[in-house]
């Protein structure tokens, strides 16, 4: 094709004819910013934000769509180019989450924050696991959006998490398209699409079907393309930006598909596709379930080794010297390996290698990928297996088992060996191509663990046999063409599982990898539903939850039958629920009870794996476990005036304070804060039990802009003395508000229920410094005096169990029903 040759922002540019302008600027490496266009896909023009001028035209083009011609005069940058973005950025953020993007506490809120909470919904930055790689954020940063000047509009659509794999929160979708578009091209049809109209247009499925039912292939580029979060990642979304992202090859199968690798502090958090293209793309197991399998809560991470009393950890020397030790008089016939395919050619030609020179045998065997297992010859007395691969363990006297996965066969072990495997290994294959593919590790296994091959040498070296001193697999690789070994490409698969979610390959090593990640099963459904209907009995059982609500997005109103804790709650108290048996025993503030009835009410926050259970139950269901009141309740008497503040889970929480003290006769005045408009709730409830009711928000849609502690500033401004103030919500609000108390001399009580976790004092993790003495939320409070408290302490250790929080959180789909208060209404 031929170049032309025009200016854009006083630079001489050339590109080839037909490219657009905003094509010709990229490869001249001008920017021109966009939401909607993207280099894998035809031009669109629907996000406005790439306009441009351009001497000779009416208006505003947009780049993306306007073809670059000879002798162009483009202007990017002018004064009213940049205002025509900002104000399209402001449509775009009041149909988005965006009050963190507003808020007067944001640079402080993401020093002592920097980790994105772990809510359900996305309702504002701060709950965004998209918000480190967010485009729309990163151009209102840009372009100075200070205020939003339009209407709020929170469409508090239901978030889809009942397919495998991804969650979808189409609150924070901005319509550029992309998923659609790139979901048409890759598979010639797409599984989601644009459906309504006008203000209820959205993207979704045909009749609203779940994935699975619409055919889906799971290719995952939808997710990879959205700019917004709005389409995530449920098992990767949590670990933030990827620190690198290298390629390498899937081994699951003989297609051994490229596949870009995710990386964060060396875990393979998730796999892309390298291109956007048909030929590029990868099955739902490359894409979601090879990251789950290396960096899954089931990995093995730690070695073990048999002794009188049963297994117990070992290091790696101390494992391979034991493994060593029995294995040192079992050569002969009687000893066999048994590996598996789903590897590099010189983890296999070593571990042959093993059993025919430093074993003295010939049973060396390869265990299929469709889970038959391996039947062992008469006469083997000695195993070792680096995988579940073998059908029947009885009768042998020695076995060593190398892995990644937990196993039963493990519990018969002499010696447990953690692997590394998949893209934690270096080597060759033939894929089923006949291309020979080089692989580099890429990712880190965790400390201590290494591939198959090495941990052969290293026995091999402990039993002073020769030939295994390799340090690279480039070394067993020089040996194999030395010795003319040569390794047939694997079969094909037909029909292929790029094609057809039904031939997914479902083995690894001889697990079922739906027994491993569970969201898998929803591919692979029972011809039977094994679910028995339930009847809901009109009995009050113990616990019974009597009314669920989800008052506002993520927050949700719980009445549950407990007659003996409301008998004899206090204001300021909580309770340790198990919402099943298995639940984690955590605390929550008690918002409201009712003695007569028998009920205490809680209002719950989303953020982590235990609240999202209580958040999924429904009315009719009962909880396993419910202990209290706990805690230390509020002194109730006669201050003078005091101040009830509350944020988010915390409004509720308020409530039973407030009314205490405005019937001891103080003057009460209620705060609520909240992020922005859609997340107030209860300011009937607060108002009935208070003097005078302040609203304040984030992003000023309600309200004063900005926190309580503004509303405090301005409550001394015009003359008011606060004799004593009761502040409940997330850590760093209180923190805010307990700073400005301190300079203001307003006594601050807050309750530290945030920290807590068993509730008893036994675990330690709610401690709290407080002016040199150490102090437990659990059983000391969990009201404290928030000017004595050491918050800089506090605020540090909000991410200590930062991955373990991750892994406890559930990867298979849910489906939840509709709780918000609308549907109440209605009768």
């Amino acid at each position: 094709m031929s170049e032309i040759t025009f200016t854009i922002d006083g630079v001489e540019v050339r590109t080839e004819k037909g490219d657009t302008v905003l094509e010709a600027a990229q490869k001249a490496g001008i920017r021109i910013p966009t939401l909607c266009a993207h280099p894998a896909l035809e031009p669109y023009g629907a996000c406005r934000l790439c306009i441009v001028e351009i001497e000779g035209l009416r208006g505003f083009p947009p780049s993306c769509t306007t073809p670059a011609a000879a002798g162009m005069v483009v202007k990017t940058k002018t004064p009213q180019i940049v205002d025509l973005r900002r104000e399209v950025l402001k449509l775009l953020l009041s149909g988005h989450t965006s009050p963190c993007l507003v808020c007067l506490h944001r640079v402080q809120c993401e020093k002592y924050r920097p980790v994105s909470s772990k809510a359900g919904k996305t309702t504002r930055c701060f709950t965004c696991s998209n918000r480190d790689q967010c485009s729309l954020r990163e151009l209102a940063v840009e372009y100075n959006i200070q205020d939003l000047d339009l209407p709020i509009i929170y469409r508090n659509l239901p978030l889809e998490r009942t397919d495998p794999f991804m969650d979808r929160d189409y609150n924070v979708c901005v319509l550029c398209g992309r998923c659609a578009r790139i979901c048409k091209k890759i598979h010639g049809s797409a599984v989601i699409s644009f459906i309504n109209r006008g203000k209820n247009a959205r993207i979704g499925t045909a009749f609203g079907r779940d994935h699975t039912e619409a055919d889906c292939k799971f290719c995952g580029a939808c997710i990879d393309i959205c700019p917004t979060g709005s389409l995530t990642d449920r098992f990767a979304k949590w670990y933030g930006k990827p620190d690198e992202a290298p390629e390498t090859n899937c081994l699951i199968c003989p297609i051994g598909c490229r596949m870009r690798v995710k990386l964060k502090d060396g875990n393979h958090i998730a796999s892309t596709m390298t291109d956007f293209t048909r030929e590029a793309r990868l099955c739902a197991i490359g894409r979601f379930v090879v990251p789950q399998l290396l960096n899954g809560p089931r990995r093995l991470k730690t070695h073990k080794i048999r002794i009188a009393d049963g297994l117990i950890n070992a290091s790696r020397p101390d494992a391979v010297r034991g493994a060593a030790e029995r294995l040192a008089k079992k050569a002969g016939d009687s000893f066999a390996l048994v590996t598996h395919s789903q590897t590099v050619a010189e983890e296999i030609y070593l571990l042959k290698k093993f059993t025919n020179e430093v074993m003295k045998s010939k049973n060396f065997f390869i265990a299929g990928t469709d889970g038959e297992k391996v039947h062992l010859p008469a006469g083997i007395k000695t195993l070792y297996m680096t995988g579940d691969l073998v059908d029947g363990l009885a009768g042998l006297e020695t076995i060593i088992i190398a892995d990644m996965l937990p196993s039963a066969a493990q519990q018969s072990a002499d010696v447990v060996l953690a692997a590394a495997g998949l893209t934690e290994i270096s080597g060759s294959f033939t894929n089923a191509a006949g291309k020979i593919e080089e692989l580099d590790a890429v990712a880190r296994p965790a400390a201590d663990i290494v591939p198959d091959w090495r941990l052969v040498c290293e026995i091999a070296g402990q039993m002073d046999a020769p030939g295994f001193t390799f340090a690279t697999t480039r070394q067993i690789k020089a040996e194999m063409t030395q010795k003319g070994e040569a390794f047939t490409p694997g079969v094909m698969p037909d029909p292929s599982p790029l094609n057809d979610t039904r031939f997914l390959p479902r083995w690894y090593r001889g697990h079922l990898m739906s027994d491993i990640v569970v969201s898998l099963r929803a591919l692979n459904p029972p011809e039977e539903s094994a679910v028995q209907e339930t009847t809901e009995t009109t009995a009050l059982s113990p616990f019974k939850v009597l009314e669920k609500i989800e008052v506002v997005a993520n927050t949700h109103e719980t009445t549950i039958y407990a007659p003996a804790i409301a008998e004899k709650c206090q204001p300021g108290q909580f309770i340790i629920a198990m919402v099943n048996e298995k639940s984690e025993r955590i605390p929550y503030t008690i918002a409201d009870f009712d003695r007569a009835n028998g009920t205490i009410t809680l209002v719950t926050l989303e953020a982590g794996r235990s609240s999202r259970d209580l958040a999924l139950t429904a009315r009719g269901d009962s909880l396993a476990h419910v202990a209290g009141p706990l805690g230390m309740p509020v002194e109730v008497k006669k201050y003078g005036t005091v101040v009830c503040a509350g944020g988010c889970y915390g409004v509720g929480a308020i409530l039973p304070i407030a009314r205490a003290m405005k019937e001891a006769g103080n003057r009460v005045i209620c705060i609520e804060e909240a992020s922005s408009h859609y997340l107030l709730y209860w300011q009937d409830k607060l108002s009935a039990v208070c003097d005078e009711l302040l609203i304040v928000t984030k992003d000023g849609s309600a309200g004063m802009k900005g926190g309580i502690q503004e509303v405090l500033a301005m409550l001394v401004a015009r003359g008011e003395k606060i004799d004593q103030a009761y502040v409940i919500g997330c850590t760093f609000m209180m923190m805010l508000v307990s700073n400005l108390a301190k300079e203001l001399s307003i006594p601050t009580q807050v309750a530290l229920n945030p920290i807590m976790l068993d509730g008893t004092g036994m675990c330690g993790a709610c401690r709290v410094s407080l002016e040199g003495e150490t102090k437990f939320a659990c059983v000391d409070g969990p009201f404290f005096d928030g000017h004595k408290i050491n918050w800089e302490e506090l605020m540090s250790r909000n991410t200590s169990y930062q991955g373990v929080e991750i892994e406890a959180l559930p990867q298979k789909g849910v489906k939840l029903a509709h709780t918000c208060r609308c549907e109440k209404n209605r009768h």
